[in-house]
């Protein structure tokens, strides 16, 4: 049944070292914001899409910043069987650096994992996030 209601997706404090929401690496933090109402039948599939249909690299005026804007992800699936909760995305990741790295697995990690309120695993076009993000 199709739910409508917002979501919390995170974007980046550049430089913050962790003042405005949780640490990450490049001095960093992770800031949790909350979405307009969205339509959506499982909450980690609508929290990822809309974090991910957001191409703008600046969020508005508040100064956080958004590592995933030049990628074309899309969520095929969420799958919850066997305890485990897994989101498939497919797509294009592109990122602007090395300190993007950590920025869009927390966007996306914290995202899906606040939609859900467990851990999720991300797999990007058949690798699982932390080999999808590797430079190698």
């Amino acid at each position: 049944m199709p739910t409508s209601a917002s979501v919390t997706v995170f974007y980046i404090a550049q430089g913050d070292a962790g003042t405005s929401g949780p640490a990450l690496g490049c001095g960093d933090s992770a800031v949790a914001v909350t979405s307009a109402t969205i339509m959506f039948t499982d909450p980690v599939e609508g929290a990822l899409r809309t974090l991910l249909a957001n191409h703008a690299a600046q969020i508005g005026q508040s100064g956080l910043s958004n590592a995933l804007w030049q990628s074309s992800l899309s969520v095929d699936s969420v799958d919850r069987s066997g305890g485990t909760i897994t989101a498939q995305l497919s797509g294009t990741l592109t990122l602007g650096g090395e300190c993007d790295i950590p920025r869009a697995e927390q966007q996306l990690l914290r995202t899906a994992q606040q939609a859900a309120g467990a851990p999720v695993a991300i797999i990007v076009n058949g690798k699982a996030l932390s080999d999808a993000l590797s430079l190698k």
